[in-house]
């Protein structure tokens, strides 16, 4: 029997399910949801982030997009824009709420940050003394040898190894005062148990320490000159300031939080040890570094629920990534642990397995 005639409802057919299912297959079919070009390119946008009246975005298609400046023409400007990273749930699976829909196809997005709060903290006086204090603790670890010792191993047990730069990501900023709410808190909770300004910020001091410990490492094993480059949005002029006093061989690249990425290669080393971006997933698509030092992987992806992938999920690419390496520990010293205060046990070394 014949169906009656009726109108025809496009029921589910909306943007996101079209975006979604169309990115899904560019992916599985090998498009990258990221290029160094157009990385390197949205940085250099936003160094005109108060004259341009405009900034293009690259979806995953090809396609661009242009969103308006909110600071255009601004003299002093409390807002300035970094790169957000949409990694491949958010990009197939969980659908956005806030954003229209000519942006579902984007792999990365602007987001302006108030930075009020900030200029009126200003630094921690003390900053300058933690950050000489607890570099000289790290220098003296049996950690800091054990690090250079795990390297010095890893780059002469394989002639295809060639290392030529360290590339970090998210080392953090030491030089912030804690927020309200910290101090709030913290009173809440036993005397034994609250945390001092220091607390805060030494996981970053130590993370820096670290990158140099590196470059030295592998300068000491190559016998070569290592480029040592650092990108986190989150830098202040103060830290920036201290950072090149006392290690001048560090370079800063990705004011924004994008440009960093173009670094990777095949002969670096990287060193992310707790990052907001989707730093494997953008691995994956853009090199094969010699060896990668961040949180251990984990296949499982847990969603909320909301579908928003909880911290820093794996993605089909970088899943397969992970076999072309092999793992160790971070050579944190165990009676250390207390002492250097930086969380180094979440740490993985992962090494690329010669071809």
């Amino acid at each position: 029997m014949a169906s009656p005639a009726g109108p025809v409802l496009d029921y589910c057919c909306s943007d996101w399910v079209a975006r979604s299912q169309q990115t899904f297959a560019l992916y599985h079919a090998g498009a990258r949801l990221w290029r160094r070009e157009d990385l390197v390119d949205i940085e250099q946008q936003l160094e005109h982030a108060t004259t341009a009246e405009t900034f293009t975005l690259r979806r995953v298609d090809g396609s661009h997009i242009k969103i308006k400046n909110p600071m255009l023409g601004v003299e002093n400007p409390i807002w300035q824009p970094l790169v957000r990273f949409r990694e491949y749930w958010s990009l197939v699976r969980s659908r956005p709420k806030d954003l229209p829909p000519g942006i579902y196809g984007c792999s990365y997005l602007l987001e302006w940050v108030n930075m009020s709060i900030q200029a009126y903290r200003g630094p921690h006086p003390d900053c300058e003394a933690w950050f000489h204090s607890y570099r000289e603790t790290w220098q003296a670890s049996a950690t800091c040898r054990s690090v250079k010792t795990q390297i010095s191993h890893i780059l002469s047990s394989s002639s295809e190894k060639t290392v030529s730069k360290v590339v970090c990501f998210g080392l953090g900023d030491f030089t912030f005062r804690p927020p309200d709410w910290w101090y709030i808190q913290n009173r809440r909770g036993p005397e034994h148990e609250q945390e001092t300004e220091l607390d805060c910020v030494v996981g970053s001091i130590v993370h820096h320490a670290i990158a140099v410990t590196l470059r030295e490492a592998v300068a000491a094993a190559t016998h070569t000159e290592v480029k040592l480059v650092t990108q986190d949005p989150k830098y202040t002029a103060k830290s920036k300031s201290i950072i090149r006093a006392a290690a001048p061989e560090f370079e800063f690249v990705g004011q924004r939080g994008a440009g960093g990425f173009a670094e990777l290669d095949d002969d670096c080393i990287v060193f992310a040890p707790f990052v907001a971006a989707p730093i494997n997933q953008i691995i994956a698509d853009l090199a094969r570094p010699a060896v990668i030092i961040t949180c251990e992987c984990d296949e499982v992806v847990i969603m909320t629920e909301k579908q928003v992938p909880c911290g820093n999920p794996e993605s089909p690419r970088s899943r397969d990534m992970w076999k072309e390496y092999t793992v160790q520990d971070f050579p944190l010293v165990k009676e250390e642990e207390d002492t250097l205060k930086s969380s180094l046990w979440q740490l993985k070394v992962y090494t690329r397995k010669a071809v």
